[in-house]
């Protein structure tokens, strides 16, 4: 399949120069990142979430990173909780179940991401597919992102949460 096509025609609108990377067949974004062999850190993916209110919101965060979401909810000023990716068919129809782009704007979906993406220079996203991954550029990544909340949300899985002190500085 490669780039969704909502997904290719935004990143051409903004004149964002892109490389597929192309991996085995994976499940998951992380999966994608060892697959393609790529750091984690590097691989922003999208985690779909709403409110009561049926409002959704999209946290790219990166791919072995687990969303606080008392801490993404509070700053929001709702509370939120994880949408099944059954219910996200629709709504992502250009991409296959389970492979949403981290790119909010072409799906009209707010979108919020992690600061720790912006310390990397480079930045893998799911293409929309599950074989391939779309390398843009730092300053690209910054374009996508320009007009979207960012802050501290997410930790990597596997830390105690309860020890975790972080600044949560919000923009």
């Amino acid at each position: 399949m490669g780039v969704a096509i909502k997904v290719s025609d935004y990143l051409k609108s903004l004149g964002v120069q892109y490389e597929l990377v192309p991996h085995r067949h994976s499940q998951s974004a992380l999966q994608s990142a060892v697959s393609a062999g790529v750091p984690a850190r590097q691989t922003a993916k999208a985690v779909i979430l709403e409110d009561h209110e049926g409002r959704r919101v999209m946290a790219v965060v990166p791919a072995a990173n687990r969303v606080l979401l008392h801490k993404l909810g509070e700053h929001l000023g709702r509370e939120l909780h994880l949408i099944p990716e059954s219910r996200l068919k629709n709504a992502f129809d250009d991409c296959e179940l389970g492979a949403v782009p981290a790119v909010g704007d072409p799906y009209q979906v707010q979108a919020v991401y992690d600061d720790q993406l912006s310390e990397e220079n480079e930045i893998f996203l799911e293409a929309g597919d599950h074989e391939n991954l779309i390398r843009i550029n730092k300053e690209a990544f910054m374009a996508l992102m320009a007009n979207h909340i960012h802050g501290r949300f997410s930790v990597v899985r596997g830390i105690d949460y309860g020890q975790t002190r972080r600044a949560w500085d919000w923009q």
